[in-house]
Order: structure tokens, then C-alpha cells, then sequence
């Protein structure tokens, strides 16, 4: 048995990101000198019982801004529970979007490194050096603190990885997440994280290599194939606004007609469109292919003030106009509005009440979301969304009739305590091991 070990933090809310970490480290052969733990809801004391085990210990988690709280929960509890010579036994790691957009917050909460942007590459070359006993601190792509644990230091990032040299899916642990076929958005909406993750720039992985995946799956009975992109249309265009639909439609009807594939869901969750990737002819083709009855789309807003001001890239025309060739083609449109952006007045938030009012006598459904200022975006310092008593009334009056999914005021009360957990650990003093 190795006397060293990789714990993953896994969950429902970091599977899609957390796999391709897991399947990278296993194709390197470098990299077979530590056993691999994927836990989930880990505590101080299954911890525990890892140290009995292995003389060392790397720790890693991948989160999202709103899943703070359950994080500064549990380092609260390895910090309050391990003891000393234990805690120092092990490398605390983070990554994800959170940790890539606010590093100082990240290791305020007792991390040892946070990992900047993606993580495959970085993640590899920190793990040969802990086997090889070298610096970690010269790993491109992390982030920590200074010795004196004030001061913040970021090194630079390596260079990006080509997707296709990369796996998808863990074969070897049975992790089979959607399938990620593009990386990046070349878009720059202000309350978006992605951007600023990727340099937006957007790359895709290669039909042939989508192909062979979804053959391995079908010979395993892994029947249903979905897809993780930001733009479910932009995938091998050439531009931002344009579609390549003959890539898109030989790729899928390739994947349909694949012996032992069941369904293929496409431009629906963990995927989406953006109206000006949306056109009649797309749209009526896929109808033949997906499986899926629903087509989600981001508005996110129903005045062009709002949109314009915060570089949404479309009008509100263009997004009612690919929302109509949706609904022609026979899907139903799953529509995001965000409401509480900053400088939206109750004016501009009326015109998306009445957009949606307008979208739902066509059969969409609406996701209306509270604006939450997300780190790395443009507005990271921006405070949480508001919205007046007026607009949250006619929100109410929407959900309650089925128009908006979900509860409306779990939402907002689901922003405020995101906002309130991300005040209150930059207010703390940074956890620190002891001894």
C-alpha cells in the first residue's frame, strides 16, 4: 500500500469538475506513487482515520462561490478537530471558480493552495513535485500565501491545454459526467465568471475524439449522452455570433446512430444557447436528432439598456426572435432573466416582467435569478441583487403560477446568505495551522 494520499472532496455539485482532474491523474504515468480517495461529506473524523493509514495527505476541493458556506463549514471543523501534528500532515488544495476568482478568500479559509483556472495541467505537475519532495511553490497556476501569511502570491499560469489530449470520463472509477465539448466563452458579460477564467477564448474538442468516447460508453451501456457547454451552438465556429450547423449536425446524428445510444440531449442543461447562435434551419435539423423536449436559452433581461450595459452582445429582438424559432421547432424555451443587476431600475426591470409575461402565452419557462456578484467578473465588488417590492410581487404572483421555475424567495434568500458567508470570511483572520 502507498503510505500517501489523494482525498477528493466529491459531491452532486462538483462531479462535472472534479472527473477530469481524476481521469488526468490516471493516464499519467507519472503519477502512481499515491492511492485516490473520492469521499463524500467528509468530516474530521473520517479524516482521522485516513492519517492512521498514509504518512501524507493532499486534501482537494472544487467549488463555487455559492457552495462557500458548506466549505468554510467543514475547514472550520478539520481545523477545530484535527489535532496539531495531524493538520500538518496534510496539503489542503481548492480549485474551481470561486478559488480561480477570489484566491485570498480561499486560503483565508485554511487552504494551503488555490489553483487558478484550470486545473489538469497545473494540478499534474504540483503532484510530481509533492512525490519528488520538491518546492510546490513553483507550480504555475496556484496561488498561496507568504511566508508571513499576509501577503498573496500568484504565479503565472501554464500554458492551456489542448482538450484533446485530455479525457472526459474516468473509465477507470466509473465517473461519467456530461460531456465537455468546448471550454471558454468569447463572450463578456459583465456578471459572468467565464470570461475572465479563460482569456475568453474558447476552444472545442475534436469530433474524433467525441466519437470514440461516446463509442466506449455505448459498448458499457452508458446509452444517454449530454454535453457541458457554454454555447451548445457555438461549437467549431470560426465566430463568436456564428453557427456551425453542419458540424453540429454530423456530429450528432453521428452519436445518434451510434449502436447501443439511446438518447442524445443537446442545448439543454448542462448546455445552453445564445440567441444569436439560434436559427430556423438549426433548429427544425436538431428536432430530428435530440431527444430533449426543452431548449435553454439566456436572456437575462427584457431591456436593451440593461443588456448593452452590461455586454450582454444581443438585443432583446434577437433573443425573442431565436426564442420563437425555438418554440416553432416544437421545444419548449427554458429562458434565464437575471433580476437586482446593478443600475437596473424598477423601469427596466418592468420591461422583464412583461417579456416574460409575454414568452410564457408561447409555453416558455422562466428561471429568474437574483443577481449575485460572482469573483472574477467585472462585477465581483458589486453588492448582492435587489429588487423592489413592486418586482418581487409580480415575481411571486409568476412563481405561484408556474411561469418562473422554483420558489422565488428561496432565491433571494439563497443570494443574500451566499453574500453574507463571502462578508464574513473576508472579515475573519486567516485559519492557520498550528505549530
Amino acid at each position: 500500500m502507498n503510505n500517501s494520499a489523494l482525498i477528493f472532496s466529491l459531491e452532486k455539485k462538483n462531479f462535472y469538475s472534479i472527473t477530469p482532474l481524476v481521469a488526468s491523474i490516471d493516464q499519467n504515468e507519472k503519477l502512481d506513487g499515491f492511492d485516490i480517495l473520492l469521499e463524500s461529506d467528509v468530516d474530521s473524523k473520517k479524516i482521522q482515520s485516513y492519517l492512521e493509514r498514509y504518512d501524507k495527505v493532499i486534501f482537494a476541493f472544487s467549488f463555487r462561490t455559492a457552495q462557500l458556506e458548506k466549505i468554510y463549514s467543514s475547514m472550520d471543523d478539520l481545523y477545530s478537530n484535527l489535532k496539531t501534528q495531524d493538520l500538518n500532515k496534510i496539503i489542503f488544495v481548492a480549485g474551481g471558480s470561486h478559488p480561480t476568482g477570489d484566491p485570498l478568500s480561499t486560503l483565508r479559509l485554511g487552504f494551503d493552495y488555490a489553483f487558478i483556472g484550470e486545473g489538469e495541467l497545473s494540478f499534474s505537475l504540483f503532484l510530481e513535485k509533492w512525490l519528488n519532495n520538491d518546492k510546490l511553490e513553483t507550480t504555475p497556476g496556484i496561488a498561496y500565501l507568504a511566508e508571513d501569511k499576509e501577503k498573496l502570491i500568484v504565479n503565472p499560469s501554464p500554458p492551456q491545454i489542448k482538450l484533446d489530449d485530455y479525457p472526459m470520463i474516468s473509465r477507470q472509477r466509473k465517473l461519467f459526467p456530461p460531456l465537455e465539448i468546448t471550454r471558454g466563452c468569447s463572450f463578456g458579460c459583465a456578471f459572468c465568471q467565464v470570461p475572465s477564467i479563460f482569456n475568453k477564448k474558447t476552444r472545442h474538442r475534436s469530433p474524433d475524439v467525441i466519437l470514440e468516447t461516446v463509442q466506449w460508453m455505448a459498448k458499457h451501456k452508458l446509452d444517454d449522452i449530454r454535453f457541458i457547454t457554454p454555447n451548445s451552438f457555438g461549437y467549431l465556429s470560426q465566430k463568436p455570433k456564428e453557427t456551425n450547423e453542419e458540424e453540429i449536425i454530423d456530429l450528432l446524428t453521428k452519436i445518434k446512430n451510434t449502436d447501443g445510444i439511446k438518447r442524445v440531449f443537446f442545448g439543454t442543461f448542462p448546455g445552453e444557447v445564445r440567441p444569436e447562435t439560434v436559427t430556423q434551419s438549426i433548429m427544425t435539423k436538431l428536432k430530428k436528432i435530440v431527444s430533449n423536449k426543452k431548449i435553454a436559452i439566456g436572456l437575462q433581461s427584457g431591456s436593451d439598456k440593461i443588456l448593452r450595459m452590461y455586454h450582454r452582445g444581443h438585443s432583446v429582438e434577437e433573443g425573442l426572435r431565436a426564442i420563437k424559432y425555438i418554440r416553432d421547432a416544437g421545444f419548449i424555451p427554458i429562458v434565464d432573466f437575471i433580476f437586482g443587476l446593478p443600475d437596473a431600475t424598477e423601469a427596466d426591470e418592468f420591461q422583464s416582467i412583461e417579456v416574460i409575461k409575454s414568452l410564457s402565452k408561447i409555453g416558455s419557462k422562466i428561471r429568474a435569478h437574483v443577481f449575485m456578484p460572482l469573483p472574477g467578473s467585472k462585477l465581483a465588488n458589486a453588492p448582492v441583487g435587489k429588487t423592489s417590492k413592486k418586482i418581487r410581487k409580480e415575481l411571486g404572483k409568476l412563481s405561484k403560477q408556474g411561469v418562473i421555475e422554483g420558489n422565488w424567495t428561496h432565491q433571494e434568500k439563497y443570494a443574500e446568505e451566499t453574500w453574507k458567508i463571502i462578508q464574513k470570511i473576508n472579515s475573519l483572520s486567516i485559519i492557520r495551522k498550528r505549530g
